[in-house]
């Protein structure tokens, strides 16, 4: 089995994570719990780790509308940074970092702190940034904050809130790791057609189609085509039966998704796959199939997938095409609370395979 992005993993200070240390991971993860428990902010740490706090992910998760000007627009943007880190405190200095790394490695971890500099006028008059000293933190005349990197012990970058607002104007010699996200809601048409340029005549093709015959089983082809006045590509199947081809969301919602999840994860190669609610759309009877599937070009293309889900039905579906591995390929973390600190749970398939038999309660 080729080594896996993350063996493991230990995120500090980052959302509701005050030292969540989950000590195995394996190449397929399913991550359950209750509502508001963390599923999500955990794929976004690890999208964190993978882009090495690429400002442009940044802007993505803090969603931020930059309408205001000078001070007052900074003092709204640090409104919405705080809840990136544990306690949700207001900023009014230098934060604690956030950690991201597998377990107790700290040459592979993300750092990420939020700092107070000022700017400065040298003797050629170009603009340089000095970080403002403890002291000077509530006399200082407009301080600018700014994210400081840290990748393993090396200092990377340092980027002010305007770069999160404008990331196509920042440039990094950080390499991440190939990562694609899936929300919860799906991918757009524009993010599929992306996706399957990549894949166009390759035999990605073929994994594409085997995945939508998952739900459809007459499924012949499939292609995208302009039929938007938005010029978005809509992608459209040939069945058997039908005389033309036919949009793929008239087919319905599982169609569309299982569509974006197998795009996602042909192109996830050597990479990651994140998948928020990764059951949403899907009957429960295709959940065993949807996994086996995703077993299969996960160990086949290296890609290290991390899904979350609410469903008894897609834990059992798991479960099972886990079972059916060969090597311990599948995990399911459990995500809950220990007074006030979240914890991981590790339910390997050993350990899965009995609370499935046993209708034990794992969600």
């Amino acid at each position: 089995m080729a080594s896996l992005a993350l063996p493991s993993l230990e995120v500090q200070n980052f959302r509701g994570f005050q030292d969540l240390r989950i000590e195995k991971l394996g190449r397929v993860n399913l991550i359950v719990g209750k509502n508001n428990i963390g599923k999500s902010s955990l794929l976004e740490a690890i999208q964190l780790y993978a882009t090495k706090a690429d400002p442009a992910f940044l802007q993505q998760i803090l969603a931020v509308r930059y309408e205001d000007r000078g001070r007052q627009r900074i003092e709204k943007a640090l409104s919405s940074v705080k809840y990136l880190f544990f306690g949700r405190k207001d900023i009014t200095g230098p934060t604690d970092p956030i950690k991201i790394s597998p377990v107790d490695d700290p040459e592979q971890q993300v750092q990420i702190s939020l700092e107070f500099y000022r700017s400065k006028l040298d003797e050629e008059g170009r603009i340089t940034f000095q970080i403002l000293p403890p002291a000077e933190y509530n006399t200082a005349e407009d301080p600018i904050p700014r994210f400081s990197i840290f990748l393993g012990k090396t200092f990377n970058t340092s980027y002010s809130l305007d770069t999160v607002m404008r990331p196509r104007l920042f440039r990094t010699d950080a390499k991440g790791i190939n990562v694609i996200s899936i929300e919860a809601n799906g991918l757009g048409n524009r993010e599929i057609a992306q996706l399957w340029d990549k894949i166009t005549l390759t035999n990605h093709e073929q994994e594409v189609l085997k995945a939508l015959r998952i739900v459809a089983p007459g499924i012949e082809a499939i292609n995208l085509v302009d039929q938007s006045a938005r010029c978005e590509r809509t992608p459209i199947v040939k069945a058997q039966g039908m005389s033309e081809p036919l949009p793929i969301r008239t087919l319905g919602d599982g169609m569309q998704r299982m569509l974006g999840i197998s795009l996602a994860l042909v192109n996830a190669q050597n990479g990651i796959l994140l998948i928020d609610e990764i059951e949403n759309g899907l009957h429960y009877s295709i959940q065993e199939d949807l996994w086996r599937l995703v077993f299969q070009i996960a160990h086949r293309l290296n890609v290290q997938v991390f899904a979350s889900t609410h469903s008894w039905d897609c834990i059992s579906g798991f479960q099972e095409a886990a079972q059916a591995e060969e090597g311990e390929e599948g995990v399911l973390i459990r995500l809950e609370y220990k007074k006030d600190d979240i914890i991981a749970t590790i339910f390997d398939e050993r350990d899965l395979a009995i609370a499935t038999r046993e209708q034990i309660e794992v969600r």
